[in-house]
């Protein structure tokens, strides 16, 4: 059985294609462009792949399926076959629909090789956009190509061995509050509450100091913050539990939610500050009710909007002379769970705070901290040196 490489030079540059016979009939199959990577010798190498999988009757003519006829309702089937969250369906869709459809969405589902998934990302990063944005596509797109390999479309899946670009630390775009700058912003709040021109600007201050103390006193995030409602506070309850807040839904994307993971559903502790300003929320708010949100619009009940604190919390950092960007929510997350860990909590109660699923999520924050957990270090060697510390321990003369 025969077959040859074809080179063709066009005006678009080098172009490499195989012929060979199956079933009596001779194949044509455009490989790829140079640009993408092809050579003479990889040609040859596909093209004898091909005769294989001819003599093992393995082989599939390739299909015509274009990549944006493929991928425009992948998402919603990926979704409903796994039962994903309504988040978690809107972030592919709209990956899909702004990065990978425009990049890919004309060519055949077997024409996203290796050679362009690294061009499109060779040129996104040139344009700006952050490495941590790019893995969020190369991960959807990895479960398209994976589809289309397990439907015959494409021989593997080629987002495996596309090389990808290196992750910028985390908390490199953090910014921890230190205890000082939290009493600075306590005050500035306090001064522009008691400053306000009205009724409404006052009563979206004291909301937004609320939320700014409790969300730095228990490290839960923006949709758990927001779609908390006090059926899940308990601020009586008897010791040794004492007050407690349990993240049970949270708001996302203009709806109420299930936590972002089985760990993001966790009770939490309330120390005597933050039980006391949440105290203070329910005595002031007109929306008591148990189904009634915590931090609500304080006229219509309705969520206190992320933009409105976002709003209140730069006009705060400004009065409190703070000109770096502190993220609303975010690094005030950040910052509960780095304290957290320069505190000495344990890394185990670290996590289960926090609501990590990973370990390894929850490694950065006691990193950042630089927390050395002498306590324990000591405990160790009590235990494994029966007590003798350096200062008694027995040494060579």
């Amino acid at each position: 059985m025969a077959g040859c490489v074809l080179r063709y030079d066009g005006k678009k540059g080098v172009t490499y294609t195989i012929r060979f016979e199956h079933e009596g009939r001779q194949v044509r199959e455009r490989l790829g462009r140079a640009s993408d990577g092809w050579t003479a010798r990889k040609a040859k190498a596909a093209l004898q792949e091909r005769l294989h999988e001819v003599r093992k009757d393995d082989y599939r003519k390739p299909s015509k399926t274009t990549f944006g006829t493929f991928a425009a309702n992948w998402a919603d089937e990926h979704c409903d076959a796994n039962d994903l969250k309504r988040s978690t369906r809107h972030g592919y869709n709209t990956i899909a629909r702004c990065h990978l459809l425009p990049a890919f969405g004309h060519l055949r589902v077997e024409d996203v090789t290796v050679g362009r998934i690294e061009a499109h990302l060779a040129a996104a990063r040139k344009a700006g956009v952050a490495p941590a944005s790019l893995h969020r596509q190369l991960a959807c797109l990895s479960l398209i190509m994976k589809k289309a390999s397990r439907d015959g479309l494409v021989r593997e899946n080629p987002v495996l061995t596309v090389r990808r670009p290196k992750k910028t630390r985390r908390r490199n775009g953090w910014r921890i509050l230190t205890s000082v700058e939290v009493r600075v912003i306590e005050r500035s709040f306090d001064e522009l509450i008691a400053e306000a021109a009205s009724a409404r600007d006052r009563d979206d201050l004291l909301t937004a100091r609320s939320l700014f103390v409790v969300v730095l006193a228990t490290g839960i995030r923006r949709g758990e913050a927001l779609g908390l409602r006090w059926r899940c506070v308990r601020l009586m309850n008897p010791e040794p539990d004492g007050p407690t807040l349990e993240v049970a839904e949270t708001w996302v994307r203009n709806a109420a939610d299930t936590p972002k993971s089985e760990a993001g559903e966790r009770t939490l502790s309330l120390g005597p500050l933050a039980a006391e300003e949440l105290t203070q929320q329910l005595s002031r708010s007109a929306f008591k009710g148990d189904d009634e949100l915590v931090w609500p619009n304080p006229r219509t009940g309705s969520v206190f909007m992320a933009k409105r604190f976002g709003e209140l919390f730069q006009l705060v950092l400004d009065r409190a002379g703070i000109n770096e960007r502190v993220r609303p929510f975010h690094d005030l997350r950040h910052s509960s769970i780095s304290h957290g860990a320069a505190s000495g909590m344990s890394p185990a109660a670290l996590m289960a705070r926090a609501g990590h699923s990973s370990y390894t999520t929850t490694q950065i924050y006691i990193n950042l901290s630089g927390e050395i957990f002498r306590e324990e270090a000591t405990l160790l060697e009590d235990r494994m040196f029966a007590g003798r510390t350096t200062a008694t321990a027995s040494r060579p003369a």
